[in-house]
């Protein structure tokens, strides 16, 4: 994102001099004391889209928090949900078994039987 256009997003939601509130705590955000990022409501991986009523100001912390707890989740559960759907399956084993072998707990190994 541009720092043109992540200034205007701080400044559309301005209620005073360089201080806007956060969007995920509701504390004011200081423009040039407080570390913050432009957050997007609906995360993009979420197919949020990427406009400015989407974004908005929030504290570093806070996003972090968010992100963590509430994005990736959701991410995860949709990416888990669209496999499922197109019919995507996990292996069942790394490797076939070798013909006529089995396994020897007490060597933790495949032995062939003779």
């Amino acid at each position: 994102m541009s720092a043109k256009r992540r200034q205007a997003i701080f400044t559309e939601r301005c209620t005073g001099h360089n201080v806007a509130p956060c969007c995920l705590c509701g504390e004011p955000i200081h423009r040039h004391e407080d570390r913050w990022i432009v957050e997007h409501k609906r995360a993009l991986a979420l197919l949020g889209p990427d406009t400015n009523p989407n974004c908005a100001p929030a504290h570093y912390k806070c996003a972090e928090v968010k992100t963590h707890t509430q994005d990736l989740p959701r991410i995860r559960k949709a990416k888990r949900q669209q496999a499922r759907h197109e019919g995507t399956k996990k292996p069942a084993r790394g490797f076939q078994t070798p013909a006529g072998a089995v396994f020897d707990w007490r060597l933790r190994r495949y032995v062939t039987t003779v």
